[in-house]
């Protein structure tokens, strides 16, 4: 973990921004404003007087490392945009404190190469936060029993929501026209969708693009996607409530081992619907 911090930490001081220093509501017993390039060490509310919300930042927006040992942080944005060049992450979370960081909304991350990204299992809540128009995908996650609630990925370059991991919980969300899927999801036992259901409009591939074992996949609203509105790969998983229409191609497609879609078992290796 510590050289993998370290490296990240390099590689932000490496691009270009107006500054870097440590940010965040409590930075040794002081409130210090977030810029673009900064580094958070804990919580912090965005406000008017964090420049990071009054301009777009060359490089990457703000990367999150809260030391282990301290408690869970939270970034508040606060109805504020944080905006990018096409370049970098908007929030890159390499350490979010014990239990890991949650990002609250409403507000948006916008216009940089990747939107918000969480890759080592230090994510723990996304909830009201749209990620639009990044070059690549808006955002990215993998870890353990995280969620993401309550949130939009729209216009991206490639994919809407990708995450992975064991346990998380997708509920609510919207990934309407993206370049390449609304939703890729993968891992183990995930509730995707719940009584809430996520929806999937307009992007160019596939809605919801889902694989992994045990999941719940409920309640998927796919309309006017490319491709397949939900396509599948399953095992020991099932599927409910999909509402699809007018999709390119198929409106679900489901293959794999022992799941079930609607109640109704699909055989070993079979291709359903």
């Amino acid at each position: 973990m510590r050289s993998l911090v370290l490296g990240l930490l390099c590689a932000l001081l490496a691009a270009p921004a107006a500054h870097a220093g440590r940010c965040g509501d409590d930075v040794g017993g002081h409130s210090v404003p977030c810029d673009c390039g900064d580094l958070l060490f804990g919580s912090r509310t965005l406000g008017d007087d964090d420049p990071i919300t009054t301009h777009a930042c060359p490089g990457t927006g703000l990367l999150v490392a809260v030391p282990a040992g301290q408690p869970a942080a939270t970034l508040r944005l606060a109805g504020h945009v944080i905006a990018g060049s096409g370049r970098g992450f908007g929030v890159q979370v390499v350490a979010g404190g014990d239990g890991g960081l949650t990002i609250a909304g409403p507000g948006a991350v916008r216009g940089f190469a990747i939107g918000i990204q969480a890759v080592n299992g230090t994510l723990a809540r996304i909830d009201g936060v749209t990620a639009a128009e990044n070059r690549s995908d808006g955002v990215v996650i993998a870890g353990e029993g995280f969620t993401v609630a309550g949130s939009e990925a729209l216009h991206n370059g490639r994919d809407g929501f990708v995450l992975r991991g064991r346990r998380y919980r997708v509920e609510r969300n919207r990934a309407l026209a993206n370049g390449r899927h609304g939703f890729q999801l993968s891992g183990r036992a995930a509730a995707i969708g719940g009584d809430a259901g996520n929806e999937a409009a307009g992007n160019g591939h596939e809605g919801f693009r889902v694989r992994g074992e045990e999941h719940d996949l409920a309640g998927a609203v796919a309309t006017a996607n490319g491709g397949d509105g939900v396509r599948t790969r399953l095992r020991d998983a099932r599927v409910t409530g999909a509402l699809v229409d007018a999709n390119g191609r198929r409106g679900l497609r489901a293959s794999g081992h022992h799941f079930t879609i609607d109640g109704k078992p699909c055989s070993a290796g079979s291709a359903c619907r």
